[in-house]
């Protein structure tokens, strides 16, 4: 195994301390309802380092990586990535950062081969006229190269991944993420269920992945395979962090206390004391190295709104000297009043009427589902729509409820606006969770079913 060597703390970024870590999770609370997963929890990598993230179950250090993938926006909290404010809403942005994650049982695609895995959504093609090929030649030959140049042999690149073991897979899944220049390596349980073999496989290449300047969270409970490989351990009890250790101030024995809820060693106090004076220099490090970019989207945010307040004033000035053309402000003469002739009703096209039509009419709970969801499509979009989801808000169903608020969302009505905050009081958490989001995706609030909308 490759020589294990630490970094000198938590936040030095190259170890220097003279530029940002590549993580820092800073404040950052998660609730659930009235249900609180984390608590101002900071939680630091940098580039080159294995932090072993360990707690209980139910402890919150699933909940935070989850924060970091994209899966949950933090309530309170930011993330700094190199440096520089992020917001992580959802995993595809994530990866495009460079955050990858393997996990023990999905990291890869049983039926497929070892090459179609390692190029899994960045297949090189080739091209035969207006028809485009998957290139497998390349594939195989760049598939085989990329992993014994991190010293990972296969025996074919054909094989498909189900005839390989458990460790096997999970190396196949830590060299993709290598070959592919991803910064930082989420390993979730990657050493459960596999042999004692196996498992020094996959730590070997957890250093081989830190040794080619990735950083590295290791989640697991097996204390004894982390403490081989991790430079530091982050310690998070019910939600909130008892500490950050690097591997020469602490024990084994004593990460497992702590891991279940036992008492901070009173060596290690001193420990905490210096890591919290560390955090600190570290906060003023990342606010200085983000400054540019936070002053950057300062003033853009200033131009974008002077431009809608300069457009704003003119169109208002050409409608003020429109209507004193018109005689508005002309003293009006008496004149016979008209009759009221009838408003023209706005054309609904036949497809979006045959959808309201079936989400009203149709017996069948499924159908009216299907026509709810139909009608937010982008291509459906209509103002008829509107009145018939809000009543469909009402129906017996719940999964026509939840497919009526998601369109209503991405409507962004506002006649819809009272109705959703309503349905955060229904008795289903899916359709209370789809009221939630459209009130964000429409309207910009943050909205809860214990907290309502702010």
């Amino acid at each position: 195994m490759a020589e294990n060597t630490p970094s000198n703390g938590p936040g030095n970024g190259r170890g220097d301390g003279s530029s940002p870590p590549l993580v820092y999770m800073r404040d950052i609370t998660m609730r659930f309802g009235l249900i609180e997963a984390l608590r101002d929890v900071d939680f630091v990598v940098n580039s080159g380092e294995v932090v072993g993230l360990l707690g209980d179950n139910g402890a919150g250090k699933s909940t935070l990586i989850k924060v970091l993938t994209g899966i949950h926006p933090p309530t309170t909290g930011q993330i700094y990535f190199e440096g520089k404010p992020v917001i992580i809403d959802s995993p595809k942005t994530a990866r495009a950062l460079g955050i990858e994650t393997v996990y023990q049982d999905l990291a890869l695609v049983n039926l497929m081969s070892i090459a179609r895995n390692f190029y899994l959504g960045r297949e090189p093609q080739q091209q035969i006229g207006p028809v485009r090929f998957m290139d497998k030649e390349v594939m195989n030959s760049q598939t085989v190269e990329a992993l014994d140049h991190i010293g990972i042999e296969i025996r074919r690149p054909e094989e498909e991944v189900l005839r390989l073991s458990g460790g096997e897979r999970q190396s196949i899944a830590i060299g993709r993420c290598v070959f592919f220049g991803s910064k930082l390596l989420i390993l979730d349980e990657p050493t459960s269920a596999l042999s004692v073999g196996e498992t020094k496989k996959v730590l070997d290449y957890t250093l081989a992945a830190k040794e080619a300047g990735l950083g590295v969270i290791f989640i697991t409970h097996n204390v004894g395979h982390v403490y081989q490989v991790a430079d530091r351990f982050t310690i998070i009890s019910h939600g909130n962090k008892v500490g950050d250790f690097m591997r020469d101030e602490v024990s084994q024995q004593e990460i497992a206390g702590m891991i279940m809820g036992g008492p901070v060693p009173e060596k290690l106090t001193a420990v905490i004391e210096k890591r919290g004076a560390e955090e600190r220099a570290l906060h003023d490090l990342v606010e200085k190295a983000a400054a540019p970019t936070v002053q950057a989207a300062k003033q853009a945010s200033a131009r974008s709104r002077n431009t809608v307040l300069s457009v704003a004033a003119i169109g208002i000035f050409i409608l003020l000297l429109l209507l004193a053309g018109g005689g508005v402000f002309s003293p009006a003469s008496p004149t016979p009043t008209p009759s009221p002739t009838p408003t023209e009703e706005v054309e609904v096209p036949e497809n979006i009427q045959t959808l309201i039509d079936q989400l009203l009419n149709d017996a069948d709970p499924g159908r009216r589902a299907i026509a709810a969801s139909a009608l937010g499509a982008e291509r459906n979009r209509h103002p008829a729509s509107v009145e018939p989801l809000i009543q469909a808000l009402s129906d017996e169903s719940e999964n026509v409820r939840e497919s009526a608020a998601r369109s209503l969302g991405k409507i962004g009505d506002d006649r819809a606006r009272g109705p959703l905050e309503e349905m955060l009081r229904d008795n289903y958490s899916n359709v209370r969770n789809a009221a939630a989001e459209a009130l964000r995706d429409a309207f910009g609030l943050s909205c809860s079913d214990a907290e309502g909308c702010r």
